[in-house]
Order: C-alpha cells, then sequence, then structure tokens
C-alpha cells in the first residue's frame, strides 16, 4: 500500500452502481486503503457493512452536524452498540478494528441544516462517546473556527481528548495562526483536492509549516474533486494528486512523501501496517 485515503464517502449513491470499480481503479493508482466516514447512523451501518465485506475499507461512525437535529438518546446508544457489534464481528474474521474513528463529528455554519446550539450539543456527546470508545476523532469544522475551537479546548479540559492525536481536522483550510492552535491541542490536518486549485496560497502556507507527522490527504470523494480532473466526480484514484502537491511544497520526492502522510494516517487510527 502506497496510499490512504483518510476520508471518503464511497458508501453514498453516486457510488451504489460502480463501487467495486471505484476501489479496483483505487488499488491499481497505490491506494490500498479507504476511511468511511459517517454522516448520519443509517450512513455508518451501511460504512460498516461495507467495511466488514471489503478489507479495503476502514470505518468511522457518527452523526455530521447538518443532521444533529435527528440526534437522540437512542442514536446515541445505537452509535455504541455498532462500534462494539461491528469490531467484534471483525475479530471473529480474524481481522483487526473495523470501526477506528468516531466522525465525521463537529459544527457547519454555511447551511445550518440543524440549529448552533443543538450542532454544539450532539458535538460533544460525540466527544462523549470517542472517549468512552478510546478512538480518535474526525472534526468537520466550516465557518465555525472559533466556536470549534472553544469546543475542543473545552474537552481537553474535562478530560475528554486524549493527551496525544486525539484525531483530525477534516478538509482543513484555515489559517496558519488556527493551525498552530490545533496542532498544539495534538490534532492531525488533513487536506484534499482544493490544495492543487490556483488560488489555495493558504492552505500551502499551512502545509509547508505543518510537521511532516502531523498531516494526512483526503479526497472527500465524491466532492472536492483535484486538479486535473476538477467538474468530474471525485475518486480515491485521484488521491496521488492530492500527495503530489504536498510534495511539491515539502520539496520532497513523492515516495518519501507518500510514506510520511501513510505512516501518519495508519499511526492517528491505530491500524497495523501489516494489516
Amino acid at each position: 500500500m502506497k496510499w490512504f485515503d483518510t476520508h471518503a464517502h464511497l458508501q453514498d449513491k453516486p457510488f451504489d452502481k460502480d463501487r467495486g470499480e471505484v476501489m479496483d481503479r483505487a488499488e491499481a493508482a497505490g491506494v490500498g486503503l479507504v476511511l468511511l466516514p459517517g454522516s448520519s447512523l443509517a450512513d455508518s451501518k451501511k460504512s460498516c457493512a461495507l467495511a466488514l465485506e471489503d478489507p479495503r475499507y476502514v470505518v468511522a461512525v457518527g452523526v455530521h452536524p447538518h443532521e444533529a437535529k435527528h440526534y437522540t438518546d437512542a442514536t446515541h446508544e445505537q452509535l455504541r452498540k455498532l462500534v462494539c457489534e461491528t469490531n467484534a464481528r471483525a475479530r471473529e474474521m480474524g481481522r483487526g478494528p473495523v470501526v477506528v474513528a468516531i466522525g465525521e463529528i463537529g459544527l457547519d455554519y454555511h447551511y445550518e441544516h440543524s440549529p448552533r446550539a443543538v450542532q454544539s450539543e450532539v458535538y460533544y456527546r460525540q466527544l462523549t462517546l470517542a472517549h468512552e470508545l478510546k478512538l480518535p476523532l474526525i472534526i468537520h469544522e466550516r465557518e465555525s473556527a472559533r466556536d470549534n475551537y472553544a469546543m475542543l479546548t473545552r474537552a481537553a479540559a474535562d478530560g475528554l481528548l486524549a493527551d496525544s492525536e486525539p484525531g483530525v481536522i477534516h478538509c482543513y483550510s484555515g489559517s496558519l495562526e488556527s493551525s498552530r492552535l490545533l496542532l498544539k491541542l495534538g490534532f492531525y490536518l488533513g487536506f484534499d483536492g482544493p490544495i492543487t486549485y490556483k488560488n489555495a496560497r493558504r492552505s500551502h502556507e499551512v502545509i509547508r509549516e505543518c510537521p511532516k507527522d502531523r498531516l494526512v490527504i483526503e479526497t472527500d470523494a465524491p466532492y472536492l474533486t483535484p486538479e486535473p480532473f476538477r467538474g468530474k466526480r471525485n475518486e480515491p484514484s485521484y488521491l496521488p494528486y492530492i500527495g503530489a502537491k504536498v510534495a511539491e511544497l515539502w520539496n520532497l520526492p513523492l515516495d518519501e512523501t507518500a510514506g510520511h502522510l501513510t505512516e501518519n494516517g495508519l499511526r492517528l487510527f491505530g491500524i497495523d501496517p501489516h494489516r
């Protein structure tokens, strides 16, 4: 395995007709592992089922801020049960854990499909679930940087964040100053196709400064397609184009960069490299 796509929604409907072919193209491009992040309870269940069938997947379960208004006590308990039962089934199959994170969770003030207060409450509840299950976090933050940082510092003060490597800020697009604060909390930064765009100077600045053991790459497929495929449906086989941009910004050979990025993802999510 050369590359690890740490965030791709291959469980989504756009892939229902050709998911196998998509993964075959990914494997041919050197992408040997893909993490499927959950957006809702139903979405998380579908991801778990796919991952139990295909060892090229691992999963994060969780409720996206868009869906926070549907989160109930029953949802919380079913997420816990899903993690435990899926990983128990994987052990019976002689495999390592399939559910390796809680996510994607967080705050989204761009669309506000759920009220901000509800998003915040559900975010905190899922932080407690991750702490209970000893799983890292996949954090979604859009136009909510100040409140997101406040939530994470609150979680740290409450003892809910791991002392090191608590999770990743998915699709990071914030400032250099904000990145320093998040890195200080122990978080990794995830970067996607937009870093290949001409107007991505701010992200480039962050990547150049980011420690080489604190960065992962993602496609967020089917969204955020990198150049030169912009305008098409995104898929994990395009991940090396994102990696190539990181290599350019780090001024490192592509193979060395791939080694850093894949090792980072495996370490963050506790995945055996010889799985």
